[in-house]
């Protein structure tokens, strides 16, 4: 609501009620009706449940947007290939010497096919893109930002603001204060997007334990080590169940 719009939705409560009895359900419509924002979402859970606090990082997702340019978006994805993991049959295979390797003439097609390769269909199909496009239009193209996709979700079922502290690859950090608004049209998961030139390296919720969350081992992205400690203990011989045991 923010604060202006509260005080004068509560001064107007304050005013028709005054020297009366209200009930709670008289708090909410009054405050519903004199700042015209519907708080249903907001009352369920802090009044009529036994909700708590409790969201979790589930998801991050890094999207990048392509050029339009062939040369460089089939490049892209070329070194993103490279970066995958080697399947157990690529790395058993890796030294195997081949058949066709020896023989020139089983080679086809496919030897000599390069999936990436740039043809002149994708620069014609890019030279039609860019005689569409205004000069505004081809600036956003060349505009480089990672966009992050973040799922949230919300385990306790009560809605909270999000308190993310942005941890950067290069040092920097950055906190965001998303409002409880957030979980208006969906209390259970949302996602939020976020538009940086920088890489992000980690993400906390709540990182100063302001929103009393129950469960701050999920609060993190990449998930942190859960740390513990026990204690040995020792138990005498003699009075152990097997000594007892041999003593009958």
């Amino acid at each position: 609501m923010g604060r202006e719009l509260f005080d004068f939705a509560f001064k107007e409560y304050a005013r028709r009620w005054k020297f009366k009895h209200p009930m709670p359900a008289d708090f909410f419509r009054t405050m519903e009706d004199a700042s015209g924002i519907d708080l249903d979402w907001f009352w369920r859970g802090w009044f009529y449940t036994t909700d708590h606090v409790d969201i979790a990082i589930a998801d991050v997702t890094l999207m990048q947007m392509d050029t339009g340019d062939p040369k460089i978006d089939k490049a892209n994805r070329a070194k993103d290939e490279e970066q995958e993991a080697i399947t157990v049959t690529e790395q058993r295979n890796k030294d195997y010497d081949y058949l066709v390797n020896r023989k020139a003439e089983l080679k086809d097609f496919y030897n000599s096919y390069e999936k990436h390769a740039v043809t002149k269909a994708d620069l014609k199909k890019y030279e039609e893109l860019l005689e569409d496009l205004k000069d505004d239009e081809k600036a956003l193209l060349k505009v480089k930002r990672n966009i992050y996709v973040i799922d949230f979700e919300n385990i306790g079922g009560l809605v909270m603001p999000i308190i993310l502290k942005i941890t950067y690859t290069d040092g920097s950090d950055e906190m965001m204060r998303i409002p409880a608004e957030i979980w208006r049209k969906n209390s259970q998961k949302i996602s939020k997007l976020i538009f940086t030139k920088k890489q992000i390296k980690s993400l906390e919720v709540d990182p100063y334990l302001e929103t009393a969350d129950t469960n701050v081992n999920n609060n993190n992205w990449p998930a942190k080590v859960i740390k513990s400690r026990f204690q040995l203990w020792k138990q005498k011989f003699k009075d152990s169940p097997m000594k007892q045991a041999q003593d009958k």
